[in-house]
């Protein structure tokens, strides 16, 4: 094992040695910060924070700032803001997946533009018990609402299904899917994929599969690989 594959199982052994970073998944800097964490392969724990500036006494009293984020090292040597944050990770030396991490998240740019997160945040909302859905993928429809880009499936009147998008230059990358939870299961969410990516094989479009079960729909169906962009034909 290398040094630092060594190091890795000492931090994981031991969560008190990871560098914590003082931070909120809706802010930009956080995320920027978390992004050349993984890039430069560091292990971290992340603490949330209160929502607004004057709630962080605990912040305050570790940091001498209620801002977002910190970052404080192993040492317990403390770095407040995305400057002395990066100044401070400029030391380290990147790990061998830093450049594939790099891509990635030049691949992912159209799902942090789109409303994905909200979506899947709205979706782990508590809601009532589902009602049962009749009918067969068969009867369901596929429809393009481009005002709220996504592909909507329908049965009825009922909308049991969306496959959210975002589309320019010639390409659309498919940022989120999901179904009803009482039609999973039941081939419904392969209709609204099929029918999906029919429609951009129609538009000439290139596809870029960002959410999961597009991308594993497309594995199980060879006809559609023809649709992806090069660089997810590449790394998959």
């Amino acid at each position: 094992m290398s040094a630092r594959g060594e190091k890795h199982v000492k931090e994981y052994a031991n969560a008190e040695t990871l560098p914590t970073l003082y931070q909120a998944e809706w802010c930009p800097f956080s995320s920027a910060v978390r992004e050349v964490l993984t890039e430069l392969g560091i292990d971290f724990v992340a603490r949330q924070v209160e929502p607004w500036p004057d709630e962080r006494s605990e912040l305050q009293a570790a940091s001498g700032t209620d801002q977002i984020p910190v970052l404080r090292a192993e040492d317990g040597r403390l770095y407040r803001g995305t400057r002395e944050i990066f100044a401070h990770l400029r030391e380290g030396e990147p790990w061998q997946f830093a450049a594939e991490h790099r891509g990635r998240f030049a691949d992912h740019r159209d799902a942090r533009e789109s409303d994905a997160p909200g979506q899947l945040v709205e979706y782990f909302q508590p809601v009532a018990e589902p009602e049962s859905v009749d009918g067969v993928p068969e009867d369901a429809e596929v429809v393009d609402v481009p005002e709220e880009s996504r592909y909507e499936l329908r049965l009825g009147d009922r909308r049991i299904g969306l496959a959210a998008y975002r589309r320019r230059d010639g390409r659309i990358a498919f940022t989120h899917t999901e179904v009803d939870e009482s039609c999973e299961g039941r081939g419904f969410g392969s209709r609204l994929a099929a029918a999906a990516l029919d429609d951009a094989r129609r538009q000439g479009l290139e596809v870029a599969p960002l959410c999961p079960f597009i991308a594993r729909f497309v594995d199980r169906h060879p006809q559609y690989q023809e649709l992806l962009a090069p660089s997810h034909r590449v790394c998959r």
